[in-house]
């Protein structure tokens, strides 16, 4: 409008394409690429294009249908297969830039920082570092391999991509004797030299170690360790020595001890358990978990133990304060079963729930989570062309009017300053760039906890337009010096006169009335193959009045 005024609309077309292709794929030369999309129905008329060329099976692109799923995969790609991927089908189409990337054909280079512990009995724990000037473009693996002493032949112990420590027991070995260590790399170029670590370790006293124990509260504990030969033996609890009867049951039977801690507590969580015999010491960690609950609002809790006796009388308590029934909360008793149920949760009934009766306890955590939240609209996401020095809003309505987002451009997380604006208004949350520039350009996220939403953002074009006394200039400015435009005035292409002049000046295209009169008022629009820009002139009464010229807020799409 005249006076400043204006309204804008966002249209969002449906198509009959449901899943659409990634916008971007990177691949490494001798890969395969694949694309999926899916579509409305079965039996609908598709075609796949590459820059631009309909594509047709052969050995090195497979076109595949399976009912509303279409795949093309381009085998074994090069780098001349790099380009731009298109899928047509009725009126919707999707692209996607597929991007090959070379490879280094090379072998790969030796572990470097070898090390060897052995301080632990009947162990060797081995260390190494990746060479600093080692390719990772290229797959590697690392190969772990064991030699008994008088023996010639290596034996492969660990294999690995990415660890750089392994720790080797006696049960790894097939008999009991010193042995030595070597390591090298390999990838599908090649293999390293072997780099030998420079220690022997003798291995083989226990045949099965101790392993870690991970118990939910309440359960029993069990561990357990094989020796090479029948030898009395001692269990430690935190370095406390353990004794057959009451809550601990220890055996042996031969080679083999046995250890069981009934009833396990929380105290007990990350305890450390010893074993040792003569010559022989292992150790390792119980773990004693809480009872972990875990329900969305809105959803019932439901607590529940079993005792020894129907007549075992209990408490309940949450964060140390006795529960008692009330509306919305019962406590139940059925035979061996306690119980409590909460009929409907929400966030204050999160916290630690407690059963007790005389000499024993269970606890539970409860965590009452709000749904995630979800962006209720844009449900797609948005292209948006912008011009220079127009405002740029992006808005996303979320499904919880507390729900918080981050807005990222190009990955980088958005801050407001003098010339970007962070609004939240209920559900609403806007991100605002007063006054763009084609830095401005680029791939924006708004994100919540459980959702997000993509804007791809193109700020392009510079257009003014001059007015001296009564002769108008409307002028663009473009790319290339030798880009040719045209020149309309509603929908009509323009044609030079005596007061209609076309003026080239370097990169700027000008269209000059030296007369402005009231025929002139209208739509004019500056095009070239690319791109275009639009102004609105409006030329009134005997006084000619151009200071409302100016650039229409309007999308024009690439031709």
């Amino acid at each position: 409008m005249p006076n400043g005024a204006k309204s804008i609309a966002e249209l969002s077309v449906k198509g009959s394409i449901v899943r659409k292709l990634p916008r971007k794929l990177e691949v490494l030369e001798g890969e395969n690429a694949a694309f999926c999309v899916e579509v409305e129905n079965d039996d609908m008329e598709v075609h796949w294009f590459k820059d631009g060329l309909k594509l047709h099976e052969t050995h090195q692109t497979i076109l595949k249908s399976f009912g509303k799923t279409h795949i093309l995969v381009f085998v074994n790609v090069v780098h001349n297969d790099s380009g731009v991927v298109t899928f047509v089908v009725g009126r919707s189409k999707t692209s996607s830039r597929l991007k090959v990337k070379a490879t280094r054909h090379c072998p790969p280079i030796g572990p470097a920082e070898i090390k060897m512990d052995i301080d632990r009995p009947n162990s060797a724990l081995l260390s190494w570092e990746r060479a600093t000037n080692s390719q990772t473009t290229t797959r590697s693996i690392f190969v772990l391999e064991m030699q008994e002493v008088g023996s010639q032949e290596w034996h492969k112990c660990f294999t690995s991509e990415t660890a750089t420590s392994a720790e080797v027991t006696g049960d790894a070995v097939p008999c009991e004797g010193n042995y030595r260590f070597r390591i090298c790399s390999i990838n599908k170029y090649g293999r390293s030299g072997h780099v030998e670590f420079p220690k022997v370790v003798h291995l083989g006293a226990c045949t099965l170690n101790l392993k870690t124990c991970e118990v939910t509260q309440g359960e029993d504990a069990h561990f357990s360790i094989e020796l090479s030969a029948s030898m009395p033996g001692t269990w430690f609890l935190n370095s406390s020595e353990l004794n057959q009867g009451g809550r601990y049951s220890i055996q042996q039977k031969q080679t083999k001890h046995s250890l069981v801690i009934h009833k396990t507590e929380t105290a007990e969580d990350m305890a450390e358990i010893t074993f040792i015999a003569n010559g022989v010491r292992d150790s390792a960690v119980l773990k004693v978990k809480h009872i972990n609950k875990r329900v969305d609002t809105g959803d019932a809790i439901v607590l529940y133990c079993e005792v020894s006796h129907p007549l075992a009388k209990v408490s309940w308590f949450k964060d140390g304060n006795g529960l008692e029934v009330m509306e919305g909360l019962n406590i139940q008793a059925e035979g061996n079963m306690r119980r409590i149920v909460i009929q409907s949760a929400n966030a204050s009934h999160s916290g630690v729930y407690t059963c007790q009766m005389p000499g024993d306890v269970i606890t539970f955590n409860v965590d009452v989570a709000e749904p995630p939240v979800m962006i209720v609209e844009p449900k797609e996401d948005v292209v948006m062309k912008i011009y220079i020095p127009e405002e740029i809003n992006l808005q996303c309505e979320l499904s919880r009017s507390n729900g918080k987002v981050r807005w990222l451009k190009d990955g980088e997380e958005v801050r407001e300053n003098d010339l970007i604006q962070l609004v939240s208004e209920g559900p609403y949350r806007k991100l605002t760039i007063l006054r763009s520039c084609k830095e401005d350009s680029g791939e924006y996220i708004c994100e919540t906890n459980g959702d997000s939403v993509f804007f791809q953002v193109t700020v392009t074009g510079k257009s003014k337009a001059k007015v001296r006394n009564e002769r108008l200039e409307l002028c663009c400015e473009i790319s290339k010096v030798d880009a040719p435009v045209r020149w309309y005035k509603d929908n009509l292409e323009v044609e030079e006169g005596p007061n209609l002049i076309l003026e080239v000046d370097e990169t700027k295209r000008l269209l000059v009335i030296p007369l402005a009169t009231v025929e002139d008022t209208g739509e004019y629009v500056c095009d070239t193959e690319d791109d275009s820009t639009v102004f609105l002139v409006t030329v009134t009464g005997e006084i000619r009045d151009f200071s409302n010229l100016r650039q229409d807020k309007k999308f024009f799409p690439y031709i």
